[in-house]
């Protein structure tokens, strides 16, 4: 039995981030989050508690932005693992924070590939 609750849900940008990151942490073929390092050429893959850095959150005209900085496994397929990403991404956000699927952009960039050994 479910009740409806009138009111509004107002979530955060830090909590989109970590739920964006944890869910593509799930995905199949990414190793990571990845945080660009200043002034060098090398990507390091965050752990768990850092996932933030790699996830970059706006909103502009009505519209949630979330950029997705990932290391990815490699030897898989790039458009595969960046589109079960995206689903998996706009899933969580869409369940989780009620993200209006329709209001949300998901862009990922593929900062390095990496072996899981």
């Amino acid at each position: 039995m479910s009740q409806q609750i009138a009111g509004t849900l107002s979530v955060s940008n830090d909590v989109i981030a970590d739920l964006a990151g944890y869910a593509a942490l799930s995905c199949y073929g990414v190793v990571g989050m990845a945080e660009q390092l200043q002034g060098a050429e090398s990507v390091r893959v965050l752990s768990a508690q850092r996932l933030r850095k790699g996830v970059v959150v706006s909103t502009a005209d009505d519209m949630l932005t979330v950029d997705l900085h990932v290391v990815i496994e490699s030897g898989v397929n790039m458009r595969s693992v960046s589109e079960n990403l995206a689903s998996s991404v706009t899933f969580t956000l869409s369940e989780i924070a009620q993200v209006d699927p329709e209001k949300l952009k998901i862009s990922i960039h593929i900062d390095a590939m990496k072996s899981r050994a």
